[in-house]
């Protein structure tokens, strides 16, 4: 099973848990090693499953004491996890390279887009949905994960593709981070704003499908309190 399989297995796992109150709030968990062990992954796999729960809000991280379960479930308060971000760049950086990234690509693949596709993402987006509908926050973000991977597979420019690629997992918090944490409709806004890009995209409008993402990622910034910067002018959106 790929890495990021098993990370999201477990992360799945620990989640179930919590919400069937198997692991109750401010329980410390097993150590990392126990946890492993008890879960059948290994270490690294382990980390990134506690620190995906934690950007969801589900955990807490306390440098020199451990893992707890949060004393409470997300509920817009606006205070997000202080490690959410993988600590090698500023979040107001990867998302703004995000923005510069993704609008760019989403303005290139509306001319080479196919019905598959098109159906993936309409699919990826009903699937995240319905995640919402039950709780399942890190359904929530390995749909919203899929949605936009499977744009990036469609960009013709292989460079652009791999950039994005490569930031896969600084992009990746970007997601999750303020989705419980800060302004919950925001959910419901983000779902609409991927229905609309599919909806440019399957008609082929570059500039259309590049605008809207990057309103996308500009208003899910927003809730995490960031400011960005549009493109500098509508022309490097490729047409």
């Amino acid at each position: 099973m790929a890495r990021s399989n098993v990370t999201n297995a477990a992360a799945q796992k620990l989640q179930e848990m919590i919400k069937a109150g198997t692991l109750v709030p401010d329980q410390q968990l097993p150590s990392q090693s126990d946890l492993s062990r008890q879960l059948g992954i290994s270490r690294a796999s382990l980390r990134e499953s506690l620190s995906m729960l934690e950007t969801l809000g589900l955990l807490r991280i306390e440098p020199g004491r451990g893992t707890f379960v949060a004393a409470s479930v997300p509920s817009g308060s606006g205070q997000l996890a202080s490690r959410a971000m993988t600590g090698r760049y500023g979040k107001q950086d990867i998302y703004q390279t995000r923005l510069y990234l993704e609008s760019i690509v989403a303005g290139l693949v509306a001319d080479h887009i196919t019905p598959a596709t098109i159906a993936a993402l309409n699919e990826h987006t009903t699937m995240m949905c319905a995640a919402w509908d039950k709780g399942d926050l890190v359904g929530v973000v390995n749909h919203d994960r899929d949605f936009h991977h499977a744009i990036w597979a469609a960009c013709p420019n292989i460079v652009l593709r791999d950039l994005c690629l490569s930031m896969a997992d600084e992009f990746a918090a970007t997601r999750s981070y303020p989705l419980p944490a800060t302004r919950p409709a925001r959910f419901v806004e983000s779902a609409n704003e991927h229905f609309a890009m599919v909806d440019a995209l399957a008609v082929g409008d570059g500039d259309r499908a590049a605008a809207m993402m990057q309103g996308h990622i500009r208003n899910t910034a927003a809730a995490a309190g960031l400011t960005l910067q549009p493109l500098p002018h509508s022309h490097m959106i490729p047409a």
